[in-house]
């Protein structure tokens, strides 16, 4: 069997406890991926959860939502591998009263400032009073000075942009609730709506949940679809995808590239709850491959809800999370070979987000 990665650490973020219910706990533990010793972090001192991150080199975001205080709501949390450099709840910075409650779900780095995307709870001036206060939020954190874009926005609704990601000239911004998606282009001054033409090439087009780039072209998953964007054309993937996977493909909630392939999972969506079984795929110019046989018989065979909820590559592995029932899961996948660390999460009821190997300079 192929050996574990090495050197370098991951970061596996999550919470304990049930979505929606009291009692969430936000988790936050360091890998090292030489002797698979396990540190606990801790974002946030209360109830909450970590929805995902990323690393820019040399710093790490960690973002979800939780409270040090009576004021639950969203939370940056900059490490750098050895101190923290920022931590604390939006609520600290004045533009941010319309995140005021809500959630940071995803968070990509440009080269100067994060882009962070998720849901607010708070009252946001361009939208419709008759509507309920929740809306999709973006913004951006360049490490000192958080700017609230939420405005910009198109097609604002009560709904949540769970990912975002940066392909050295633009973001991609997707999101939606249930079966109403909303994807749009931002180049950090202008929007770009590009819902109308996916709904057009993709009839089943729904919530976005995850989106990669492999130098040429975009991944877009979601609730019930698949679909792959070179910047002019959207190409329809969901039923390959359906013809290969032997479970049901109720969402892609992780798309990965590790320079030679993607690696794509999912389940039951994000933040969701109804009833689905975990699966795993690879897919290049060939075509797709199931690989959800490889996952272990107490997933693949078992009657409890399981889901893929994160996928990432780690110095030439994959790195996958979830969960299964009430417990955690973490995998690393190479060459066919999968070999199961669940242990290593068994505090978290759910592995939301793994993020990439860190090798931090000082």
């Amino acid at each position: 069997m192929t050996s574990a990665p090495s050197g370098g650490y991951v970061f596996i973020g999550g919470q304990n406890g049930t979505w929606f219910e009291g009692g969430q706990a936000p988790r936050l533990e360091r890998i090292d991926l030489e002797n698979y010793s396990v540190t606990p972090l801790t974002p946030v001192r209360s109830g909450g959860t970590v929805w995902g991150g990323g690393f820019n080199g040399s710093q790490l975001l960690v973002s979800g939502w939780g409270s040090d205080d009576a004021s639950p709501g969203p939370y940056i949390w900059l490490y750098n591998g050895a101190i923290v450099v920022t931590e604390g709840s939006l609520e600290d910075y004045g533009q941010a009263a319309s995140w005021s409650g809500g959630d940071i779900f995803s968070a990509s780095y440009n080269g100067k400032e994060w882009l962070l995307s998720g849901l607010g709870s708070g009252v946001l001036t361009s939208y419709d009073p008759e509507a309920p206060t929740n809306h999709m939020a973006l913004a951006t954190f360049d490490g000192y000075n958080f700017t609230d874009l939420s405005n910009i926005v198109p097609e604002q609704q009560d709904a949540i942009l769970y990912a975002n990601a940066w392909n050295g000239e633009t973001w991609l911004v997707g999101g939606g609730y249930k079966e109403e998606g909303v994807l749009f282009l931002f180049n950090g001054f202008n929007v770009m709506d590009l819902t109308p033409e996916i709904e057009k090439a993709v009839p089943t087009f729904a919530s976005v949940q995850s989106i990669g780039w492999n130098g040429q072209y975009w991944l877009i998953g979601g609730v019930g679809f698949l679909a792959e964007y070179d910047g002019h054309t959207f190409v329809d993937l969901t039923q390959q995808l359906k013809n290969t996977v032997s479970n049901d493909i109720q969402s892609i909630n992780a798309i990965s590239w590790n320079s030679q392939s993607w690696l794509i999972g999912g389940g039951t969506p994000v933040a969701q709850l109804t009833p689905s079984h975990a699966w795993v795929a690879a897919y290049t110019s060939s075509g797709f491959v199931d690989l959800s046989s490889t996952l272990p018989s107490y997933i693949s065979n078992a009657t409890q809800t399981s889901s893929i909820l994160t996928i990432t590559s780690a110095n030439g592995f994959w790195m996958i999370g979830g969960y299964s029932g009430n417990q955690g899961i973490l995998f690393t996948y190479n060459d066919g070979f999968l070999t199961d660390y669940s242990r290593l999460v068994s505090g978290l009821t759910y592995v939301d987000w793994v993020s990439g190997l860190q090798v931090f300079a000082f």
